[in-house]
């Protein structure tokens, strides 16, 4: 099996992989962009690889242009395995399309859900006006917000948005899942399709946005969305940008709804130094951290060694992603 991935990925899961498939002929691009074979320079258009693994590390390597370039100009691979959870990058399209079966990551889950819960939680309770009044020695107690009883409606209720369910429902917390087709057995206490948000919008506390972004998402919260949302409620987006027309939540957010809109992704990114949610009182800017957690890199790697295993065995695949 001749596997095509980024040289430190390799030299980290160098002992797993040969133990998986002993007979595994690695093809390596370097931290420097070369790209080596048995300690043999190649060209990229010498490089016929049977696997390629995408990893964390190799999307934020130096070499990304060399190793992505030569999948994108090569032949087809039999299988690729990405660290990516979503597809809607156009240039990730493209590359997947250069293998028979592709497959993607559950990795970010986790820690992307987290983050929704930290970010929530430090909006309803007061933290920064503790600690002005720790620094000040001013005795004076501070009401907070309960998660417990909120309603939560996750939109695009994938790995990512049932991890965050799961998590507000630990806090006691009533969750609705939004799904195109719900199949059943998700973890949540209620289901809904996209159609029934605005029904349910005005009852709703917090809204998650963990939806890919496409065709039919593309501003899904858009001024009538907006105007459905309850008073007091909080907006949180760590999906896309494109979910959410900027304009109509500048202008919403001017009329006091949502309460607070928590931004961890934006339409144009890096968000331009002018942009009005760097100092919007009711906005707080993150820089599409969400995933920035360390343990995303082994928890893609373990998804990959599992896979590698079923390849090496002849069986199904994790987390095969199928083109229409």
């Amino acid at each position: 099996m001749r596997l095509f991935l980024y040289e430190p990925t390799y030299r980290r899961l160098q002992k797993q992989i040969h133990d998986i498939c002993p007979q595994t002929q690695p093809i390596l691009v370097t931290r420097d962009g070369q790209i080596v074979k048995d300690g043999k320079q190649l060209r990229p258009d010498e490089v016929c690889a049977d696997v390629a693994y995408i990893s964390v590390d190799t999307f934020f390597a130096t070499a990304a242009k060399t190793y992505f370039s030569t999948i994108e100009k090569g032949p087809k691979v039999k299988w690729m395995q990405s660290a990516a959870a979503g597809f809607d990058n156009p240039f990730l399209q493209v590359l997947a399309r250069q293998a028979e079966i592709y497959t993607n990551s559950d990795c970010a889950g986790k820690g992307i859900a987290e983050f929704v819960m930290a970010t929530v939680l430090d909006y309803y309770q007061p933290n920064p006006a503790r600690r002005a009044r720790q620094a000040a020695h001013e005795w004076k107690r501070l009401a907070f917000r309960d998660i417990a009883g909120t309603n939560w409606m996750i939109v695009g209720y994938g790995n990512i948005g049932q991890e965050t369910g799961k998590r507000a429902m630990a806090f006691e917390a009533h969750v609705t899942g939004v799904r195109r087709n719900p199949r059943g057995g998700e973890p949540a206490n209620a289901m809904i399709r996209p159609h029934e948000m605005l029904a349910a919008l005005p009852a709703t506390d917090v809204v998650v946005l963990t939806a890919d972004s496409n065709a039919t998402t593309r501003h899904i919260v858009n001024a009538p969305f907006l105007a459905a949302m309850k008073p007091g409620s909080v907006l949180v987006n760590i999906a896309r940008g494109a979910l959410i027309d900027e304009a109509a939540l500048l202008d919403s957010l001017n009329r006091g709804v949502p309460e607070c809109a928590i931004l961890d992704v934006f339409e144009t990114e890096p968000l331009p130094a002018g942009s009005p949610f760097w100092d919007h009182p009711r906005v707080r800017v993150t820089a599409h951290c969400a995933a920035s957690s360390p343990l995303m890199e082994p928890r893609s790697d373990a998804v990959f060694l599992r896979n590698l295993a079923h390849y090496a065995n002849n069986e199904p695949l994790e987390l095969h992603v199928k083109f229409d």
